[in-house]
């Protein structure tokens, strides 16, 4: 940090509070950061702008862990905050997750003092991280996710549902994703009603977690499957 300079606004919250005390702790130690316990779980969080990174600790099945993305999603300030997200390592979807709504770390819940303090350190600077065990886990999903792609066959998405689907999976807003296609937000309110009807999925984030499963998506990388059915 500069001299003179505000020093960067780390947030931290967790599933269980005392868990996110600890992080905090382990991360107070890097004297250019000013580090905030946020008294709710991820889950309840009003908004993210008081953050320049959010450190976000996640216990729950992959379906609260969806549905915990989601609400990060639709919070002022979540589109400039920088992620670093731990997750327990339950189910092969929780990495889908953490990357639809485009963290910029991703690590284990078990992760050491010094491993999670070097990610905070790393996003403060601009770099993104993903710890080893993580990474081989992101490797075995993508694998299986090419594995799927031949399984499932076609998947009955129209060329603008692809299009839309692309970006959501990006984190975009619904008015992002209308300017960039040059239609209405009503219309992309519709084409993701029938994204969500046609992956059998509940939310957006599992939209893009169903997707991936399938094949027809490479979450994190902005590549559709080219041989998804265009109608």
């Amino acid at each position: 940090m500069v001299a003179g300079e505000a020093p960067d606004r780390v947030l931290v919250a967790d599933t269980h509070p005392i868990f996110a005390a600890g992080i905090a702790t382990s991360i107070r130690s890097n004297r250019e950061l000013w580090v905030q316990v946020a008294d709710t779980p991820p889950s309840r969080l009003t908004s993210l702008e008081s953050a320049d990174v959010a450190v976000i600790g996640l216990d729950a099945d992959i379906r609260e862990i969806w549905t915990t993305c989601d609400h990060l999603m639709t919070l002022d300030g979540w589109s400039s905050t920088r992620l670093v997200v731990l997750l327990p390592g339950r189910s092969e979807f929780e990495m889908t997750a953490a990357a639809a709504i485009g963290a910029s770390a991703i690590l284990s819940r078990s992760a050491s003092v010094t491993g999670l303090a070097d990610a905070v350190t790393a996003v403060v600077a601009g770099r993104t991280l993903v710890a080893a065990g993580m990474a081989e886990r992101m490797l075995h999903d993508f694998s299986g996710m090419l594995r799927r792609r031949r399984e499932f066959g076609d998947v009955d998405l129209s060329t603008r549902e692809l299009q839309v689907l692309e970006l959501v999976a990006e984190g975009r807003s619904n008015r992002d994703i209308a300017a960039v296609l040059h239609i209405s937000e009503f219309t992309v309110k519709n084409h993701v009603r029938r994204i969500l009807e046609k992956l059998g999925a509940a939310s957006r984030t599992q939209a893009v977690a169903e997707a991936a499963r399938m094949g027809v998506l490479v979450v994190g990388q902005g590549i559709v499957n080219p041989s998804a059915r265009r109608a």
